[in-house]
């Protein structure tokens, strides 16, 4: 949302957070049901743990496509940080690139093995195991989408935002946030 409003090209930026955000809500609620259901009722469902290893896998793979969204995703920035200008910038286009054709090779290969599943389904809710999986190769394309709008946007960065990703918590924004509540509050009690 935007000034109150909803905001599509936010909600389809972000849509992987999303998906893993309700996979991660839907897992914690599952997980708390299954303890108290154990140690309260004495009554384990079986079913509740499938479909908890099933959103787990979900939340992960989306959450890969995510990093790459935010440039969270794991990368070793020590010999970017040494180098000039132009050649960091081609540097990360190229992992990218390398990124990208490692995505594209997983998804090829994960689309065979989803293929030779055929209709097999889990074994306590009977889902298509190609639903399961299908996770796999969705969100390396996506993840294959957002490192060509990284590499879209990183030819137009300079040289101090070039490749950087913000901070998930803006510390010093917190910092002075705390100083000025500080500061009112000494003031109001002086009066």
């Amino acid at each position: 949302m935007k000034d109150g409003k909803f905001d599509l090209k936010t909600f389809l930026n972000n849509i992987e957070l999303y998906i893993g955000t309700i996979c991660f809500f839907i897992l914690t609620v599952m997980l708390m049901l299954q303890v108290v259901s154990r140690y309260v009722l004495k009554h384990s469902f079986t079913w509740m743990e499938e479909l908890a290893t099933i959103m787990f896998v979900w939340m992960i793979y989306l959450g890969i496509s995510a990093a790459v969204t935010q440039r969270k995703h794991l990368r070793i920035d020590f010999v970017l940080n040494l180098v000039p200008f132009k050649a960091k910038r081609a540097m990360l286009i190229f992992s990218n690139v390398v990124f990208a054709v490692f995505n594209v090779y997983v998804t090829y290969v994960m689309t065979d093995v989803i293929r030779l599943l055929g209709a097999s389904k889990t074994t306590m809710l009977q889902l298509p195991q190609s639903l399961v999986y299908s996770v796999i190769p969705l969100s390396l394309i996506l993840s294959c989408i957002r490192l060509v709008q990284d590499t879209a946007r990183m030819m137009k960065e300079n040289k101090e935002n070039l490749g950087a990703s913000k901070p998930s918590m803006d510390l010093d924004a917190c910092e002075r946030i705390y100083q000025e509540k500080l500061a009112a509050k000494a003031k109001g009690a002086s009066k």
